[in-house]
């Protein structure tokens, strides 16, 4: 015997009812994942990296050149550094690119759900950036003591020049 057909009104006032109730444990959910990410977040800041980092959850491209990636890191949003999470599509063969980028507990949730698992590989990822970052601050620091023996001694010339006059 066939269902009695209700109508959409019904079903949608249902159905929001529905959500109402069931609302509050994704709220919480979401919240005890943010605050324990929150607590990751905590306890990289006193390393002070300043090191942005980068791990490629999926990502996708076709014949056309149309791409797209979701990617979990560690960068700098609105002034403090925190996991992320970044959204990124666009075109090789032309002028199109747009990116997202969330601290993490602002990222849509099912981009938060997906992410979750890659945290070691972004931390493994992290890790050849600081070491990478480490080298380079190293050789530049090595490229300015001789920018500065240079001027230092251009200053000493101008100097001893003044003192003859």
């Amino acid at each position: 015997m066939p269902q009695p057909k209700v109508p959409p009104p019904e079903r949608i006032n249902a159905s929001y009812k529905q959500l109402a109730s069931i609302s509050p444990d994704l709220h919480s959910a979401a919240k005890e994942l943010s605050k324990t990410i929150n607590e990751l977040n905590a306890a990289l800041e006193p390393l002070n990296l300043g090191v942005s980092a980068w791990h490629t959850i999926s990502h996708g491209e076709d014949q056309d050149g149309n791409f797209w990636s979701r990617s979990i890191g560690y960068t700098q949003v609105k002034r403090e550094w925190v996991v992320a999470l970044r959204t990124a599509s666009g075109n090789e063969h032309a002028d199109l690119y747009d990116e997202d980028v969330w601290a993490f507990s602002r990222a849509p949730r099912w981009l938060i759900i997906e992410s979750v698992a890659k945290l070691p590989e972004l931390f493994e990822t992290l890790i050849e950036r600081v070491k990478e970052t480490t080298e380079k601050l190293k050789a530049r620091n090595e490229q300015a003591k001789e920018l500065v023996a240079a001027v230092k001694a251009a200053a000493e010339e101008i100097a001893a020049a003044r003192a003859d006059k």
